[in-house]
């Protein structure tokens, strides 16, 4: 004998995958197209978030556009400027700054 798929609690299961369908599509939605703002790799669909040498962190396409980002633009590490050299200046915020004679200590 079979049984209606309404007995089995076949339409609980659909409405949950369903629900899961759903919340798998924002999170996804959530990503970043090339040239919009961003704060790490993951933010974008391309995972490759830099200034591109400015001063606004972006998504950008691919590798052929460096990551490093102009003077004065904030950082946490030196790799993110183009100057290689990323601190305080004596301030609170780490910035990148244009060369080794910017002390790199915070208060």
């Amino acid at each position: 004998m079979v049984l209606p798929l309404l007995a089995c609690g076949g339409m609980d299961v659909t409405s949950e995958e369903t629900a899961s369908e759903v919340e798998v599509g924002s999170v996804e939605s959530q990503l970043q197209p090339n040239w919009a703002s961003c704060s790490g790799d993951s933010d974008c669909t391309s995972n490759r978030c830099g200034c591109n040498g400015g001063t606004t962190r972006v998504c950008l396409p691919n590798s052929t556009y460096p990551k490093q980002c102009a003077n004065w633009t904030a950082c946490s590490s030196d790799s993110q400027c183009t100057s290689n050299w990323c601190g305080c200046n004596g301030g609170q915020v780490k910035v990148c700054l244009p060369n080794t004679s910017y002390p790199k200590t915070c208060t």
